[in-house]
């Protein structure tokens, strides 16, 4: 019986050492790709590129490899290699790497398949990519400033003193104060807002206190600010037809 339980705890420590024995037999490397000028999407790359290669602590030399060519050698780390794809055909290259040990022992990475397009190719597919987006957000701008506008419209007279979450703003032509929008395009150095008073659409960036007091002061000095019935959009609009007719 006891001859049983030795050679049952035998096989067990078999079973356990030979995965851990196999992984480390395993050892691989991993070569990465990083662009340094050019252009790259997916498997799509044009320009000057870096491979670089990471392995284990007793990796000594590392051949850089394309379409089976060795392209490079490096002895220390980190293992790297340049190279352009100018000087490569167009088309499909296989890149990979083969690593040595100080024990003899010869590791590979992973295959790996690049396409080499021209500068005129990458600048078709970036444009492709960039074009949309930006006419997205020309539209998502539109869009947010028609909103501005209703919302306007819908609120009647500017409320001084109440700014909300995306705070006041001082008009730079009339210089009266109002509230920014939340919803108002942000165009970096502001939002770009049309003021409730005088109509002007511009970029304005969120006033301090101590212009807002200012603007205040400003309109209350007016004794007829607090009657004064603005002007909407139609009627802007109506105005300048009517006034059209006698410009003839």
């Amino acid at each position: 019986m006891k001859k049983y339980k030795v050679a049952l705890l035998i096989l067990m420590i078999v079973v356990i050492t030979l995965p851990a024995e196999a992984q480390e037999s395993e050892a691989s490397l991993q070569l990465s790709v990083r662009r340094d000028f050019g252009f790259g999407m997916g498997n799509l790359i044009q320009g000057r590129f870096t491979l670089q290669v990471t392995g284990p602590d007793d990796l000594v030399r590392v051949e850089f490899l394309i379409d089976e060519q060795v392209v490079g050698v490096d002895s220390e780390p980190p293992f790297r290699f340049s190279f352009s794809t100018s000087n490569y055909q167009l088309g499909g290259h296989r890149i990979s790497a083969i690593g040595f040990t100080t024990t003899g022992e010869e590791l590979r990475s992973a295959e790996r398949t690049l396409e080499f397009v021209s500068a005129e190719e990458g600048w078709r597919v970036a444009m492709g990519i960039a074009v949309p987006i930006v006419v997205g957000t020309i539209v998502l701008m539109l869009a947010a400033s028609l909103g501005t506008m209703l919302i306007g419209r819908s609120r009647g007279a500017p409320r001084v003193g109440e700014y909300g979450v995306a705070g006041g703003a001082v008009c730079p032509r009339c210089e009266l104060p109002y509230r920014r929008h939340f919803m108002s395009p942000n165009m970096l150095v502001g939002k770009l807002e049309r003021c409730p008073h005088c109509g002007k659409w511009a970029v304005v960036r969120q006033a301090t206190a101590a212009e807002l007091a200012a603007a205040e002061a400003r309109w209350s000095a007016d004794a007829t600010r607090g009657t004064l019935e603005l002007e909407s959009e139609v009627d802007h609009l109506q105005r300048l037809i009517e006034e059209s007719r006698y410009e003839r």
